[in-house]
């Protein structure tokens, strides 16, 4: 072969190389700028959890209470806890190291929902989404249920769902509250307690679809503005 197809050849070889090299650049460019913090992964794609916060002590209490099932008997675990063997394994507060790791394992990027740190933040650092957080990503919250019925909002509410409702027979309401009265009156009278109580108890139903009854009930009848 002559020395110009050898230097055409080598040439060729070199763009290759180096167009190859750039193409992988690019792409662990690309891989690494989609990288996501694991919270953000579980927000995005999988509506039906949501991290633990501080005020959730009773669910912190079962994912403790699980990470103990999983981990007593093994040479090591993933948060690097020292974990007390015992015969049986009874619900108790997650400790303050628990929690903390939690919350620190949640910021960390991830390649994606299959990681392994993903898993483990799936696993027993999240709870299942209420209506009641689905309420707040519509930036309003559930009225909470208070002593009694008397303040202009619970006033207002009630109103709302009497005019729903007002052509329905006592009893055949959507929430089915018995004994009480549909009609046109437009007087704002106080929200009865089994009105009340339904909303707290429907805002506390675990899902994470949009098109729940449970979450549309409570928005339009069990809501006000943050």
């Amino acid at each position: 072969m002559n020395s110009l197809a050898t230097k055409g050849l080598a040439g060729l070889a070199a763009s290759t190389a180096v167009a190859g090299g750039v193409g992988m650049a690019i792409k662990l460019s690309s891989s690494k700028e989609e990288l996501q913090s694991i919270k953000t992964l579980i927000k995005k794609h999988n509506p039906t959890k949501r991290l633990l916060s501080r005020g959730d002590q009773g669910k912190w209490k079962g994912v403790w209470k699980q990470y103990r099932t999983d981990y007593q008997n093994e040479s090591s675990n993933p948060f690097n806890l020292t974990l007390t063997k015992v015969t049986s394994i009874q619900e108790e507060a997650a400790p303050e190291n628990f929690m903390t790791s939690c919350t620190s394992l949640s910021e960390e990027k991830v390649e994606g929902i299959k990681s392994d740190k993903y898993q483990l933040v799936d696993k027993y650092c999240t709870r299942l989404t209420s209506v009641s957080d689905l309420i707040s990503d519509t930036g309003k919250r559930v009225l909470p249920k208070g002593d009694n019925g008397q303040s202009q909002e619970w006033k207002n509410l009630w109103k709302i769902y009497r005019q729903a409702n007002k052509n329905k027979q006592s009893g055949g309401d959507i929430w089915g509250l018995s004994g009480s009265s549909w009609t046109n009156s437009e007087e704002l009278v106080e929200a009865p307690s089994n009105f009340r109580e339904k909303c707290e108890s429907e805002s506390q139903v675990e899902t994470g679809d949009t098109n729940h009854n449970s979450f549309i009930n409570v928005l339009k009848y069990c809501s006000v503005p943050v």
